[in-house]
Parts: C-alpha cells; sequence; structure tokens
C-alpha cells in the first residue's frame, strides 16, 4: 500500500497526505474505507494543537533525517526574485535535499489574506473561505490547522497559488505570518527512465506556542521527508529537522508532542520534543502489535485507535513520562471502540456494533470520562445514543465534541458537560465533508473540496438535551 501511496502522490502531485490521517486506515485491515481528496470517500484529519515557544531542540542531521542542507541554501542566502508581479521575494530554507523550498521576504505579498462570507443559503452563523485566487484544481485547500487565539483564530493553510504549492500561517486578523513556497526540482543527472519526484508540503500544524513545518520528497525510487517545529518568532529562519522521517500519512500535533501516522499501514511514529526523542509504534514486520490509525496529542499524552486482526477496535494512550503506548478502554464485545478524543478535560469516545461491509459502523451510544491516563482511573459514563459513522471525522476543543454521521451527511455536535446536542449541514455548495478540522466552545471548521466551512454552535437554535 505504501508504494501504490507513493505512486499516486507522484502521479496527481498534490499534498493528499496532508489532513487525510485515514490514509493509514486504508491500509490497515479491517478499518473502514477513507475518502479521498477528490471527494470520493470519507475522511481525515483534525490539526489538534495545545499548548507550550523557542526552537525544537532536535538534534537530527542527515543520517536521521534524510534530509541533507546545500551549501549554499538557508536562511542567509541571497534573495530570489519572484518571476510574478508583486509577489514577495524568498529565501531557501534548506530542509531537505533535492526539494526546493522557500520562505518568503515578504509574507502578505506571497499569500493572499483570508477573508469569510455568508455561506450560500444563508443559514444562520455560517461562514465560509472567500476564495478570490487562481486555486488551480479542487479541493480548493487542504484541511486547515486551527488554534483558538484571543478573539480569533490562528490558521495554518496549505493551497495553490501562482500556479506553486504554498502554505502558511494566519494571524486571527487574516493577515500571513509567514509563507513558503514547494517546487519540484529537475533531475540533474539524466536518465534513461527518470522516475518523477515531488516536493509535497504538510499543513503548518499551529499551536498555541509552536508550529510544526515539513516537507515530502515523493518518488517511486528515493522518498524523504523533514520535519521542524519553531516558535512562532523564528519562522522564517526554522531549520533544523527533527529526528522523524518517514513519509507522512496524516499527522496531529500539540506544542510539544508530534504524532505521524506512518510510513507503512498501521505504523505511528510519535516525536515528544521535550525530551527530543522519537519511537515507532504499530503492526512492523515480525511483530504482533495492533495497527495504529492516527494519534491525537493532548496535554503529556496522545490517544488514538488499536485495531486487531479481528477487526475490532479499542482506545490506547500514549504517555510521555513512559514513552509507551498501552490499552486505554475496550467496548464490551461485540461492540468496539469507533471514535476517541479528548479536550484535555475530559475523554469522549463512540462504542458502536462492529462495521459492515458497507464500511459504516452500526448503531452507537456517546460515553464520557473526566480525562484518564490509565484504565483504573476512568470512570465511564454512557450520556446518549450517538450517530451511525464510518470512518471517523470527529475533533473535540473547550468541553465540545463533533462528529461527522456520513449515513445522514450530518455533523453532530455535542456539550461534553450535559451531552446536548446540535446538529448542521453544510450548504450544497459546500458539501462533501472531508474533514473536521477543529471544534470549540463557539465554532466549528470543516473542511469541504470547495473550501472550509465555519459554523458558530449559538446560531444552531436550541438542540436538545440528553434524555
Amino acid at each position: 500500500m505504501q508504494h501504490d501511496l507513493l505512486a499516486s502522490l507522484a502521479a496527481r502531485a498534490v499534498p493528499l497526505v496532508f489532513s487525510l490521517s485515514a490514509l493509514s486506515a486504508s491500509c490497515s485491515r479491517g478499518a473502514p474505507e477513507p475518502p479521498s481528496l477528490d471527494g470520493t470517500g470519507g475522511h481525515t484529519a483534525a490539526g489538534d494543537a495545545s499548548q507550550g515557544s523557542t526552537h525544537a531542540s532536535g538534534t537530527a542531521g542527515e543520517a536521521a533525517t534524510g534530509a541533507s542542507v546545500p551549501g549554499d541554501a538557508g536562511p542567509g542566502a541571497p534573495p530570489d526574485a519572484s518571476e510574478h508581479p508583486g509577489d514577495s521575494t524568498w529565501r531557501a530554507t534548506g530542509w531537505l535535499d533535492r526539494c526546493q523550498i522557500d520562505v518568503a521576504d515578504e509574507p502578505s505579498k506571497a499569500l493572499p489574506h483570508l477573508r469569510w462570507e455568508q455561506c450560500p443559503g444563508n443559514a444562520p452563523g455560517c461562514t465560509s473561505l472567500v476564495v478570490d485566487w487562481d486555486a488551480g484544481k479542487y479541493p480548493k485547500t487542504a484541511s486547515p490547522s486551527v488554534v483558538r487565539w484571543g478573539d480569533g483564530y490562528r490558521v495554518g493553510l496549505y493551497f495553490e497559488h501562482r500556479g506553486e504549492r504554498r502554505t502558511g500561517v494566519y494571524d486571527a486578523d487574516g493577515r500571513p505570518l509567514a509563507a513558503w513556497r514547494f517546487r519540484d526540482l529537475e533531475p540533474t543527472v539524466p536518465a534513461a527512465d527518470p522516475q518523477p519526484e515531488y516536493c509535497i508540503p504538510t499543513v503548518p500544524s499551529v499551536g498555541h506556542e509552536r508550529v510544526w513545518l515539513g516537507a515530502m520528497r515523493v518518488s517511486v525510487g528515493a522518498p524523504a521527508a523533514a520535519y521542524l517545529v519553531s516558535g512562532y518568532d523564528a519562522l522564517a529562519t526554522a531549520s533544523q529537522p527533527i529526528p522523524v522521517d518517514a513519509l507522512s500519512q496524516g499527522l496531529h500535533t500539540s506544542d510539544d508532542t508530534f504524532a505521524l501516522s506512518g510510513p507503512g499501514p498501521g505504523t505511528i511514529n510519535i516525536y515528544d520534543r521535550i525530551s527530543n526523542q522519537a519511537k515507532t509504534f504499530g503492526r512492523q514486520s515480525g511483530n504482533d502489535a495492533p495497527s495504529f490509525r492516527q494519534m491525537y496529542p493532548v496535554g503529556d499524552h496522545a490517544l488514538g485507535l488499536a485495531v486487531f486482526e479481528v477487526g475490532t477496535s479499542e482506545g490506547w494512550i500514549w504517555n510521555r513520562r513512559t514513552h509507551t503506548i498501552e490499552p486505554l478502554l475496550r467496548a464490551e464485545p461485540p461492540r468496539v471502540v469507533a471514535d476517541i478524543k479528548s479536550d484535555g478535560q475530559t475523554l469522549v469516545w463512540l462504542e458502536a456494533e462492529p462495521y459492515s461491509d458497507d464500511g459504516l459502523y452500526g448503531a452507537s451510544s456517546l460515553w464520557t470520562s473526566p480525562f484518564a491516563a490509565t484504565k483504573a482511573d476512568l470512570a465511564p459514563k454512557k450520556r446518549r445514543e450517538g450517530p451511525i459513522i464510518g470512518y471517523p471525522l470527529s475533533a473535540a476543543g473547550e468541553g465540545f465534541y463533533a462528529v461527522y454521521a456520513i449515513g445522514e451527511k450530518v455533523i453532530h455536535v455535542y456539550r461534553l458537560s450535559d451531552a446536548h446536542h446540535w446538529s448542521f449541514k453544510t450548504p450544497p455548495e459546500l458539501f462533501d465533508i472531508q474533514d473536521i478540522a477543529h471544534v470549540d466552545s463557539r465554532e466549528v471548521w470543516v473542511w469541504v473540496p470547495g473550501g472550509i466551512v465555519r459554523q458558530a454552535i449559538s446560531e444552531l437554535g436550541p438542540g436538545d438535551p440528553a434524555p
């Protein structure tokens, strides 16, 4: 499956891996099929970002990261003038060998400012991203990374702009704080049968204090990747990769933890910024570990689903103190844990009947517990009946949980304190939901191929209380 993924990426030359954490699930035995970026399927990853400023203390060199820094590259190199009038000048970053990755000297010239307008149909509290630049083919963006910032939000975003792959970190006023462009390099040595190589960015993953950046060199013969972490005050000079070089099938971060799905089916890499240690977990050659879909960092832990040979799935947890991953919760058979998330204060999960051949779980129920890192400390409580889901598209934050019910084509929102419930649909013009990128006590952010939709929870009406 990994080879197929690389071939697909190379053939399409689009960033399929940014926020489609479900790609790893499609490789795991018995997992429901995720969606594709072209709108024919169903999932991926919310950019869960948390707290924590300074540069990463990572000391990975070329051998650890697969990245080398050309001698004439780096933030100190002379700027390159852009071929586009009014564009920024650019400086090479030197993140990854055979990838031309440049950082903008003037981000506001390199990227459009973010603007929002009332959604088609004028649904109360619904706004959508104004895509008034040449965004290329669908999707118009990748799933955004979002973090609450005062009265607004900071956002990490990818899109095509001026015919190039570009990413940016945006301030709460919609102004780009930093911008990068990613361009493919022509082979330096002619070959009888040259293999295409593409330089693919990851969406900048924003947190309260830090941002995680990344790029992958996608090729059949010599794939490689580099990931970095930086405080907001040093984004333009970030240059030191962390000791993880696997291609990403989806990643999630907090300020101090980086969790990447890949490189193989069912494996994950977790990097602890504080100790500068990285470790791989999951099904690998010669072991009997479960397959992991994604892990979602929260505080000093990370949560995710472990999928077993027989198709059962459980909630597992990673611990920063021990750098181990272990079971946390299991449903009473034959039911399975279909999703697990946390806002740092409360654990929330769906228990459901096992999925069927159509890729859907059966009837589900919503459960919560005060946050706990061990089975012994759990206090599970069934709150109400839940939706029927496929591959879980969901997010948790500030006491709220949002999840997409693919059968109904409805997004359900639950207040964790009392299990009060609301639901909504995105407008038909902005449908084919690919991800729930963020939820907090104010808004739900939804990624669709046509852009990004924001829904104010306060405008969803009275909702309905738990039975």
